[in-house]
């Protein structure tokens, strides 16, 4: 294999590794487990889980540009901040083995709001990797394989977790259902796939091309900041991208726990419904990433959030559980899409000496009205004793999203 197609298949291959976590952990079979049998009610647990999805989301904010300014002026910081998060998601992954019915919840809560804070901050500095292993591929084509790639190691994850523990009535290793060891056995896992694939991409990133070390002072940092305040185009992407992302990550959070709530679904439902939006997701980012070099960033971005809002709203109305699996699946394909382009549009609007700044301000609007989309899930959903109320807040997220981004000049 030719050594730049070896270099775009370690970046792949750090997708593939990482996605499990947010899929697994975030997403389906840890929120639901808390919300299902570690909480004390499905209402509470809903709350408590959005509550601590938003505090994770404002230290990210806080952290993020900061210490993508220090990356643009350190040369080696960005690649030993990789190492780093990369080690500290796992090792909180496999503590997930022993989150106990009996555990405090608090305590719970806490590992799993620490490891969400150090993966989206190893998840900013692996977007703005991506210049250095593309080699000859087109943006679109490149940033769309590594997207596919994820969700496809989200799939084949949830596979392994499906066919080895939740399906079988004796799982492997003769695990305890009753205590849920094989539902526990998934934080292990997560951070065993993530340890063995992530190693690649890490033992070939690059330090930044700088010629030396320079000074990297707070003051300096808010003077950077203020440089970037400064360009409209660039900020009316953040803000459009910060809306419609708070309402990708809200839906994403949500998922698992309103198919248990709101249809019923059982463990095994959850796995087999993220493997098809997985799949869904896989395909659209791969596809999209094509068209995207066909007919430009702004184009497939617009397309894609249209039709989210849609299926969104149809969701929210339909009652059928044959309708939902229909409906949720075809999220995946605009998920894929959108999460695939934003990358490449910011790529587009930077330059090698401030790309890191910029991916860290590109995480801080993924994250700074975060605690917002949780937030009002969380509230609606305890004012008015209903799932489908907090969910309906993501809709207002998506389209104020859809109307700036469609000012953006691309």
């Amino acid at each position: 294999m030719k050594k730049s197609k070896l270099k775009s298949l370690y970046y792949y291959l750090f997708d593939w590794g990482n996605s499990p976590f947010s899929t697994i952990v975030i997403t389906f079979v840890f929120s639901s487990y808390f919300t299902n049998t570690l909480a004390s009610n499905k209402i509470t647990g809903t709350s408590l889980w959005g509550w601590t999805i938003a505090l994770s989301g404002i230290i990210i904010a806080v952290l993020c540009p900061y210490l993508g300014y220090v990356a643009d002026n350190k040369k080696s910081f960005s690649k030993k901040i990789l190492i780093a998060s990369t080690i500290i998601v796992v090792l909180f992954s496999f503590s997930l083995w022993f989150a106990e019915k009996n555990i405090n919840i608090f305590v719970f809560l806490g590992i799993i709001m620490l490891a969400n804070i150090f993966f989206e901050i190893g998840q900013a500095f692996y977007n703005s990797q991506l210049i250095n292993f593309i080699g000859n591929n087109k943006y679109g084509e490149f940033s769309g394989k590594a997207w596919a790639f994820g969700y496809l190691g989200g799939i084949f994850c949830l596979i392994v977790i499906l066919i080895l523990f939740l399906i079988p009535e004796k799982p492997l290793f003769k695990l305890n259902q009753a205590e849920y060891e094989n539902v526990r056995i998934c934080g292990p896992l997560v951070g065993l796939w993530f340890l063995i694939f992530s190693l690649p991409f890490l033992l070939h990133c690059k330090n930044n091309k700088i010629s030396s070390n320079r000074k990297y002072l707070f003051v300096d940092f808010l003077k950077n900041l203020k440089t970037i305040s400064k360009d409209k185009n660039k900020l009316l992407f953040f803000v459009s991208r910060m809306l419609y992302t708070d309402g990708l990550i809200t839906l994403f959070s949500f998922g698992g726990i309103y198919a248990t709530g709101t249809f019923d679904f059982s463990f095994n439902d959850i796995i087999i419904f993220g493997i098809a939006i997985n799949i869904a997701a896989a395909i659209g980012a791969y596809a999209f990433g094509f068209i995207e070099d066909k007919i430009g960033i702004k184009k497939v971005i617009i397309i894609s959030l249209t039709f989210l809002i849609l299926i969104c709203l149809l969701i929210l109305l339909i009652k059928s559980k044959i309708y939902f699996w229909i409906f949720g699946t075809m999220l995946g394909l605009f998920i894929g899409s959108i999460q695939s382009s934003s990358r490449t549009a910011l790529i587009s609007l930077s330059n090698q000496n401030n790309i890191n700044s910029l991916f860290g301000v590109y995480a801080t609007s993924g994250k700074i009205t975060n605690f917002l989309g949780p937030f009002l899930v969380a509230s609606f959903t305890t004012i008015f004793a209903s799932q489908k109320a907090g969910m309906a807040t993501i809709l207002i997220f998506l389209l104020l999203g859809l109307i700036l981004f469609s000012r953006v000049r691309l």
